[in-house]
């Protein structure tokens, strides 16, 4: 599956095509104010617009406590819930509407991500987990209005970053998401995180270089923190060409 990482420079288009994800804090896009397609105050929550609400009040889902029905326009968690959520949006179609001041487009492959969730979640498999939380996670996000509800996610928690709002929907987005803790991201951003395995050919011979990747943290310029993902060795070992680089145009639609 081909998916697309829409970027406004070469140079952050450019990290990407060698191997170098970078993952920003989810608040961030609750925060910022663009007209771009990057902000959402709804992140992380199920929130009908008013328009929907007072035209179609029956549709609201219904909550009950201790016998008492009501109707929710939102449902959320707070602010310090969701800044353990470092995301990476991609997009499924090779589109430039899906960011308004995208310039370039980087071709990336849902492998990428089965095998950072294979190697990451990989520490983390034997701890308890009712709650279906994932350290690292990827898939499509769900697209909701009040006519379509979002599929409830209990006991799949690592869903509730991968909830938006249908007007969104023009941007087939793409996640991938870590759901870390501030302890995790104060220790790798002194001491990276490291994980090495050999790897061998399908004869089961050796190959004569081994997968490296690495996590660490850091703050951006605006004062943004970020995970970031380097593969950037192994992906140059294992092939002598980087991903695709699309200059965005009219043609690319």
């Amino acid at each position: 599956m081909k998916l697309y990482k829409f970027t406004p420079s070469l140079e952050i288009a450019e990290k990407i095509s060698v191997g170098i994800f970078r993952f920003y804090e989810l608040t961030k896009y609750i925060k910022i104010e663009d007209e771009v397609g990057r902000s959402d105050p709804g992140e992380c929550s199920v929130s009908f617009p008013q328009r929907e609400y007072e035209k179609f009040p029956e549709k609201l889902p219904t909550g009950s406590f201790r016998g008492v029905e009501f109707k929710c326009i939102s449902t959320g968690n707070d602010v310090e819930y969701i800044k353990q959520y470092f995301v990476f949006c991609m997009s499924t179609k090779k589109d430039e509407k899906a960011i308004g001041d995208s310039k370039y487009a980087v071709e990336l492959y849902k492998d990428n991500f089965d095998l950072f969730m294979q190697l990451l979640n990989e520490p983390f498999e034997d701890s308890g987990n009712p709650e279906g939380r994932q350290f690292f996670s990827h898939g499509e996000v769900e697209y909701y209005d009040i006519h379509n509800h979002p599929k409830p996610i209990v006991g799949r928690m690592w869903r509730v970053a991968y909830l938006k709002h249908a007007d969104f929907k023009y941007q087939r987005e793409y996640r991938a998401a870590f759901f870390a803790s501030d302890h995790f991201f104060n220790r790798v951003m002194v001491n990276p995180m490291v994980i090495e395995k050999k790897i061998f050919t399908k004869d089961k011979k050796p190959m004569g270089f081994n997968l490296e990747l690495y996590v660490q943290s850091g703050v951006d310029d605006d004062g943004w923190r970020f995970l970031e993902i380097d593969i950037s060795k192994f992906a140059a070992n294992i092939s002598p060409e980087s991903s695709k680089i699309i200059e965005v145009s009219a043609s690319t639609v």
